[in-house]
């Protein structure tokens, strides 16, 4: 797959992104590269034969090449766990200009001992040399995809009572199943009340990983409100978009990286549950900063409207690795980072 891009950089590179089944990550490889507004192409995942997937990435490299060398970015990071295959590539393109980047969401406390290796590492949790220490995690949406949608959905969303209250709920992870029937009621409950104390509606809509025994419960809890819901499944992505831009106020389930950083980016006001016993004790660190930052307040049962500066933490990436495509940073690996 390749997108198509005006390019905003002086030297045309070629970019590979590293395929991954967990959307999110994809989603934030995907959403720097695209920032960066060159061509780009994903790469399929190492498959455990080393020489044969070598010899398939020197024949991609060879096609885009026209005889000359051009610099090599490779944006891979957390999600299948690729860490070594994708350090190796450093020495299998040694004699071309490589900046190989990971995209970390969540890292464990014991990191992979050839992560230090890569020239640039994109984390929430990390400081140090060549970090970019990020508030949030990377994803795919823009101020062009939310204006976009707004415009495109602006009929559906401006006919709703106001103020519009987006609810974005989630689900369980893979170390945390305590999304069930009693949180979501819960959860729906303390919803309520704030819905109740603005009177306007609220917009529902949740993501794969939601129970259905969850998702019915926390609907339940609802009945009685003016509120309106929207599986992930029968919906086009614009509309998710357009929740985001028409929403005044945003709520969120936190134990999606993903989500929390999302409406941040929107500069909306976002409450989000933080619930121990449905959020991972990661999701609640990484989340927990742009609590700190001011983008996100925890959920209770009253709010106040608050401003602030949204962050960007696609842009932040993706203004470090402009800096190597211009020239301006080697993407010198012998530079060690500190961990």
């Amino acid at each position: 797959m390749t997108k198509d891009a005006k390019s905003n950089s002086k030297t045309q590179a070629v970019i590979w992104i590293v395929d991954s089944a967990y959307t999110g990550e994809l989603n934030a490889r995907i959403g720097v590269a695209e920032r960066l507004g060159h061509p780009y192409e994903v790469i399929p995942l190492p498959n455990g034969d080393a020489l044969g997937y070598a010899q398939m990435l020197k024949g991609r490299y060879a096609s885009h090449s026209n005889g000359s060398n051009p610099k090599l970015l490779i944006i891979s990071g957390t999600g299948e766990e690729t860490t070594a295959e994708i350090a190796d590539l450093k020495l299998l393109f040694e004699d071309r200009q490589i900046l190989n980047v990971y995209l970390a969401s969540i890292l464990p406390d014991e990191l992979h001992p050839r992560l230090c290796e890569y020239d640039l590492i994109a984390s929430p949790q990390l400081n140090g040399a060549n970090i970019v220490s990020l508030l949030g995690v990377p994803h795919k949406l823009t101020r062009d995809t939310l204006a976009i949608a707004y415009r495109q959905h602006e009929d559906y969303f401006g006919a709703l009572p106001k103020p519009i209250i987006g609810l974005l709920i989630g689900g369980n992870t893979r170390y945390c199943d305590g999304f069930n029937e009693a949180h979501a009621a819960g959860l729906a409950q303390r919803v309520a009340r704030i819905a109740k104390s603005r009177e306007g509606c609220l917009v529902v809509t949740n993501s794969r990983r939601t129970p259905a025994s969850a998702q019915a419960a926390l609907l339940d809890e609802l009945e009685g409100l003016s509120y309106y819901f929207f599986d992930w499944r029968q919906i086009d992505l614009s509309f998710y978009h357009a929740l985001l831009a028409h929403a005044d106020l945003l709520i969120v389930s936190g134990d999606s990286l993903s989500m929390c950083s999302e409406a941040a980016y929107t500069g909306k006001p976002v409450l989000v549950d933080l619930s121990d016993t449905a959020t991972e004790r990661y999701h609640r660190e990484i989340v927990g900063k742009l609590v700190d930052y001011g983008a996100i307040k925890l959920l209770t049962d009253s709010y106040e409207p608050w401003t602030y500066v949204p962050p960007d933490s696609v842009g932040a990436v993706a203004g470090a690795i402009r800096a190597w495509l211009d020239g301006v940073s080697d993407g010198d690996a012998t530079q060690q980072c500190s961990l």
